[in-house]
């Protein structure tokens, strides 16, 4: 299995995607065809991935998704099947490039952060040494780019004795190939089918109840066209109007109805910003500010989940479970026909009784109105005491780092905890206002007063530096420290460097702190 990857940096957006769905409920005969579209276009795709795969004249283009590319665009016309529309065909080969492109890239940052800085720094180096080519084709082409970074990447593979490349390139190719068997080659199943204006028609309805109508062109049979009508809510319907209409569309077949979605964009500029508050997500409270609030509260919610979803789920397990050792009974035992027959009746009952369990289901669902509704009432608190010039300052969660306990674990969940960070993130971008995410490493067991490093410093909701004494709410202290590290010069430097190496940027950030620390124990001695 591939390992997960880290989420990007996330960071004030000026242009915001938004998307708005529209309905509609087409006869059996147009459904069958809508659906023999996705069938075919999600075929297509997946034939595009493996060609594609196999073709190395053009990886240099898919590492870099360079699909306007005039030999890709000449391949792409090699590949399409007799008959089929060219631009259903286009569409197709671009989501396989683009898939393509993202797992290559998801390889190449992999090895990057295992020390392969040589060949994976950057994407036409990486292109050139997967394909093998010489070190002197290598160094020719990054300087024919003309970049700086380029030309710092040629200078780094033009220093290398013949030997010493040979090595490098040696182990980069076991490595590259290790990395391929975690990343195995994209299989899409039912994707979203996008249609330009080549393929629909999308306008105005004057003959039905239905606000639009929507004409499609189908991709196999060329000339049939057939037209189906769409509706939606009042909101999208004014957000259509307000935007207009866009000219790519994507069309899926979602239990048994037409689902049509298209995106629009809004722009927001980016405030001025003359102050910083710190804000520490929790479970505790919901968020606490380096100005000494805490805000809402994930406790009541994390306790249902404990208590009620976590035991309803446990009993139907157990139900599935006694169904399977029964299962196996009866396969691998000779029994007379009478047992056999009451033991199937009872597997029979059994299925029934975890075909109709609703409680389960409806506690989950009750535990998601939770969390949502304190997502929003925290969220909606937090906003109403912030200033347009201010900057909200959160640490960057990856839940995937944590190594704790199976309950702990679920209480720091990146459904409630990092969904709650996720969706103040996104309502902060829409209503204006900026922030910014920062390491998170050692800001909830470092002193803000003598900057001692200790994982003694904090326990759970107490904080006490076992140097200087220094005592506080744990969380506070925890959202001072992220404020503080979002003008801190040097450690900003170090996550820059190590962006790709979370062992030695931990490393880095403890000599700082230790530095600092020596420095306070100097100073307070005078």
């Amino acid at each position: 299995m591939p390992k997960a990857r880290r989420r990007k940096d996330s960071g004030f957006q000026t242009a915001i995607t938004k998307s708005v769905f529209l309905y509609g409920n087409p006869n059996k005969e147009k459904l069958a065809v809508l659906k023999r579209i996705q069938l075919s276009f999600t075929a297509l795709v997946n034939q595009d991935i493996k060609i594609l795969e196999q073709e190395k004249s053009v990886f240099l283009q898919i590492v870099k998704n360079d699909k306007k590319d005039s030999e890709m665009r000449q391949l792409e016309k090699s590949m399409r099947p007799v008959g089929m529309n060219s631009a259903f065909c286009q569409n197709a080969f671009d989501i396989a490039v683009t898939h393509l492109s993202n797992r290559l890239n998801n390889i190449r940052q992999d090895l990057l952060s295992e020390g392969m800085d040589v060949f994976a720094k950057s994407k036409v180096l990486f292109a050139m040494a997967v394909m093998g080519k010489p070190q002197k084709v290598m160094i020719s082409s990054l300087r024919a780019i003309g970049k700086t970074f380029h030309n710092e990447c040629a200078d780094i593979v033009e220093k290398m004795e013949e030997r010493e490349f040979t090595y490098f390139m040696t182990e980069f190719f076991d490595r590259y190939y290790s990395k391929c068997m975690e990343y195995k080659l994209p299989v899409l199943k039912n994707i979203s089918v996008p249609l330009d204006s080549r393929l629909m028609k999308l306008e105005e309805s004057t003959s039905t109840c239905m606000p639009y109508v929507i004409t499609v062109t189908d991709p196999e049979n060329k000339g049939k066209r057939f037209s189906i009508p769409i509706n939606s809510s009042a909101h999208s319907l004014h957000k259509i109007k307000s935007h207009g209409m866009a000219g790519t569309v994507m069309m899926q077949i979602h239990n048994g109805k037409l689902q049509i979605g298209w995106s629009y964009k809004n722009i927001r500029k980016q405030p001025d910003t003359k102050k910083y508050i710190g804000v520490d997500t929790g479970i505790v409270d919901a968020f606490f500010t380096s100005d000494g609030k805490g805000i809402g509260t994930m406790s009541d919610v994390i306790q249902f989940y404990h208590e009620q979803v976590e035991p309803a789920f446990a009993e139907l397990s157990k139900l599935r479970n006694k169904k399977r050792a029964i299962q196996h009974y009866v396969r691998h035992h000779q029994l007379p026909d009478d047992v056999r027959r009451s033991l199937i009746a009872k597997i029979d009952g059994l299925e029934h009784m975890i075909c109709t369990a609703s409680a389960p289901h409806k506690k989950k669902r009750h535990y998601y109105n939770m969390l949502n509704h304190e997502i929003k009432q925290s969220i909606s608190a937090y906003i109403k005491e912030l200033t347009p010039n201010t900057m909200t300052v959160l640490e960057k969660l990856d839940i995937r780092e944590f190594r704790k306990s199976r309950k702990i674990n679920g209480q720091f969940s990146m459904f409630a905890r990092g969904k709650l960070q996720q969706r103040l993130m996104e309502t902060l971008n829409w209503k204006g206002y900026d922030f910014m995410e920062v390491a998170p490493d050692f800001t909830s067991q470092v002193c803000p007063v003598c900057n001692h490093l200790d994982s003694e410093n904090r326990n759970h909701k107490e904080f006490l530096c076992t140097c200087c004494g220094y005592t506080e709410d744990a969380d506070y202290v925890g959202a001072v420290n992220i404020k503080k590290r979002a003008t801190d010069v040097e450690i900003m430097r170090l996550c820059e460097k190590y962006k790709y190496n979370h062992h030695l940027l931990q490393n880095s950030i403890k000599i700082v702190y230790a530095d600092r620390f020596k420095t306070y124990r100097q100073v307070a001695s005078l």
